[in-house]
């Protein structure tokens, strides 16, 4: 398996949210970045298999492959 590239981006959470992000990650021994981020891919990861049938689904609708969708999405500026 190929070591995957970590990437950087900004989330912005309501201070009610940032302070039970802090909390949890005391409980867990790490830090808010880290948990934030396992939660992230856990939701992802939990998510994928609606995601990947609901990009099938708008490539479809538009008449092209899903790797073309991909790729149009993904070279998209993302401001965040």
């Amino acid at each position: 398996m190929q070591v995957a590239e970590m990437v950087r981006f900004s989330i912005n959470l309501p201070d009610w949210y940032h302070r039970k992000l802090k909390l949890w990650a005391a409980l867990k021994g790490t830090n808010r970045a880290t948990l934030a981020a396992n939660i992230v891919q856990a939701r992802i990861e939990a998510n994928w298999e609606e995601v990947s049938r609901e990009l099938d689904a708008i490539a479809a609708h538009e008449g092209i492959s899903r790797e073309e969708l991909e790729d149009r999405w993904l070279k998209t500026k993302d401001d965040d």
